[in-house]
Parts: C-alpha cells; sequence; structure tokens
C-alpha cells in the first residue's frame, strides 16, 4: 500500500518508531553532512548545556511549529546515528538511524535531502525504511523531487506469529520474529517501491 508517511501524523501508532536513512551523494556532500551530524547533539531541545548544535536546529525543515520542524513530535539520534560511511569518491555514502515518535521523521528527512541537492544537485539519493515498535507500520521509502514516496504494510502481527508456531509444535522464543516475518516483509515492500520508482 502505497503512502504518504506526511499525513501520517493524523494516525495512532506505538510511541518508538526507528527510521534507518541511507544517503548516497559526492564525496563532497558526504563529507559535509557527516562533519555537521557528528557534531549534533539530541535530547531536550532547545539545547542549553553546550554550544553544540540540536540536530533540529541542524537538518530541521523550516517552520514555526516543532512538529512541522521534525515531522513528528521528537527525534533523537539512535545508537550513535552513523552506522557506516563510505567516503569514497564516486561511492559515497553515509547509513544513520533516527527514532522518533509515532512516525518517521518525514520533514526532516526531507530537509535532509534539500541540504544534501543544494550542495550536490540533482546526484542525491535518500531512501530506507522505518518501523514502529510493534511493527505497524514497517515500510520503505525514497525521496524523489522534494517528496517522500514509500510503501507500507500495517498487517503484521507478532502474536498471531507466535500462536502460529506454538500450534505447529514450534518455540517462537528460540525464532526471530524479525527474521522470520519483518525482514521478508521489507523485502516485499522494496519490490514494490522499486516498481513504483521505475514508473515515475
Amino acid at each position: 500500500m502505497q503512502v504518504n508517511i506526511n499525513q501520517r501524523k493524523k494516525n495512532n501508532m506505538a510511541n518508538v518508531c526507528r527510521t534507518d536513512i541511507i544517503i548516497k551523494a559526492s564525496k563532497t556532500a558526504i563529507d559535509n553532512f557527516v562533519e555537521r551530524f557528528d557534531k549534533c547533539v539530541d535530547g531536550t531541545y532547545p539545547n542549553t548545556e553546550d554550544d553544540r548544535p540540536h540536530i533540529i536546529d541542524e537538518f530541521g525543515a523550516k517552520a514555526d511549529l516543532l512538529i512541522d520542524r521534525i515531522g513528528s513530535k521528537w527525534v533523537s539520534i539512535w545508537d550513535g546515528g552513523i552506522s557506516y560511511h563510505n567516503d569514497t569518491e564516486g561511492s559515497s555514502e553515509v547509513h544513520l538511524s533516527l527514532d522518533s515518535a509515532w512516525y518517521p521523521p518525514s520533514d526532516m528527512i526531507l530537509e535532509m535531502f534539500r541540504q544534501m541537492e543544494e550542495i550536490d544537485g540533482e546526484g542525491v539519493r535518500v531512501y530506507g525504511k522505518y518501523w514502529d515498535e510493534g511493527y505497524q507500520p514497517i515500510g520503505v521509502f525514497e525521496v524523489y523531487h522534494g517528496e517522500i514516496i514509500s510503501e507500507e504494510n500495517n498487517d503484521l502481527d507478532e502474536s498471531e506469529w507466535e500462536e502460529r508456531i506454538e500450534a505447529e509444535g514450534g518455540d517462537s522464543n528460540n525464532m526471530s520474529y524479525w527474521d522470520e516475518v519483518v525482514s521478508p516483509a521489507f523485502e516485499i515492500l522494496q519490490k514494490k517501491l522499486d516498481k513504483v520508482m521505475k514508473e515515475i
């Protein structure tokens, strides 16, 4: 199901949504992003503890309301933020993870894209995946000309999976819901999104 994650502000979801973001661009653009991102703090906004920039000030959209700057109620850098950085010219990319309230930080993702595009022109690609703590929903996305295109699944139910495994005589404690259900669902969504991206 294709959705506009900017409109999710009206939907109910579990409290924490993890978003894995991959940015591909020129070495100059990626190095600029990493240098700025590594200086950022999260937590209480505005940052009054030291002179480091808050992630919202550095990468939030220009808007009056905080929710419109981020695209969610709050955002935090997950596990140090950057998990992979390749600064080789021609294949420069960075992977980072954010946690946010209820839905992906869509306005922040769009602002990251805008900032990168300002440096790199049309050579920027921003995409990734997201899931809330109850896996309802999970989704994949890609920024296309300043708009987030996404595919989403709201039908995963871990308790149904556990009941099915136990009914079949298995032990759900010895199996991984992520590996058995969530990861394959992401693969299906990514194929759908790839098809949409080829058609637009």
